[in-house]
């Protein structure tokens, strides 16, 4: 059974032993994709491929670490992959690349792409009538992308009910907090609260709240497309990390970290 907190100690020990920059934005997503594919995502665990599965499109792709521990705990992502990572001959990149054998649906990390693309499976599933359900996870930062509004205005018109929208808010983005660069997150929330007859916004790192929202939309009857903001914390368990701006893309072994040290 999936583990948050191995989870985001596997995370780190990828990171650290690679070399690969983009620790911190994996690290606040953690418990949200915990959640989701161990309480509440369909997927065939000997078919990646499997039609029926649920899709999840990882916009925020440039912090997808968290994301590959999961898949490879599964089975989905193999061994050799993580060990590979981040060096010569290596599938898996810093940002994701779509790999259906690995049920990772997507090319993400051109940040505002996610979401229009889990609009249109969205509405290809309800046009056939199709049972699947598709969550996209954004960053904070990228909601600065028109894109995502074009589609946030698609996913209501279409009452796209087999829709969620989660949104990772960190409060920064890549060079700058986003209260400094766009709507800080509660006037944010309130922009996406009009969209949507079903929000709701939690504390990103608390299993419990994260699971009776998403809860809501996989077990109730739904008016329309889904929306949960999360609150959390950027670089989550490494205290150098933590809310940092400068560590959006820095490896935390370049100021002296070690894995199994006191701040971890």
């Amino acid at each position: 059974m999936l583990n948050s907190y191995e989870i985001r100690k596997k995370t780190i020990e990828l990171s650290c032993k690679t070399g690969a920059g983009h620790l911190a934005p994996s690290l606040s997503c953690v418990e949200m994709l915990t959640v989701l594919f161990r309480d509440f995502l369909k997927y065939n665990k000997s078919d990646a491929t499997d039609n029926t599965r649920d899709r999840v499109i990882f916009s925020k792709g440039h912090g997808s670490y968290s994301y590959y521990i999961i898949l490879n705990e599964l089975g989905f992502l193999p061994d050799f992959e993580l060990e590979k990572f981040y060096g010569d001959g290596a599938t898996i990149k810093g940002c994701l690349t779509q790999n259906l054998d690995y049920m990772i649906e997507a090319s993400t990390g051109s940040l505002g792409h996610g979401l229009p693309i889990a609009v249109g499976i969205a509405q290809a599933f309800k046009m056939q009538n199709l049972p699947n359900r598709v969550v996209c996870i954004v960053g904070d930062g990228e909601m600065q992308e028109g894109s995502n509004f074009e589609a946030l205005a698609l996913a209501y018109r279409f009452k796209l009910d087999n829709l969620l929208l989660i949104v990772d808010a960190n409060g920064l983005q890549a060079m700058d907090r986003v209260a400094d660069v766009g709507l800080d997150n509660d006037r944010l929330a309130k922009v996406l609260n009009s969209y949507s007859d079903n929000f709701n916004k939690v504390d990103g790192h608390n299993e419990d709240e994260l699971f009776n929202s998403i809860d809501k939309f996989f077990n109730n009857k739904n008016s329309n497309f889904s929306i949960l903001v999360c609150d959390t914390v950027k670089g989550k368990g490494i205290d150098i990390l933590e809310n940092s701006i400068s560590h959006h893309f820095r490896c935390p072994t370049e100021d002296g970290y070690v894995i199994g040290g006191s701040d971890e």
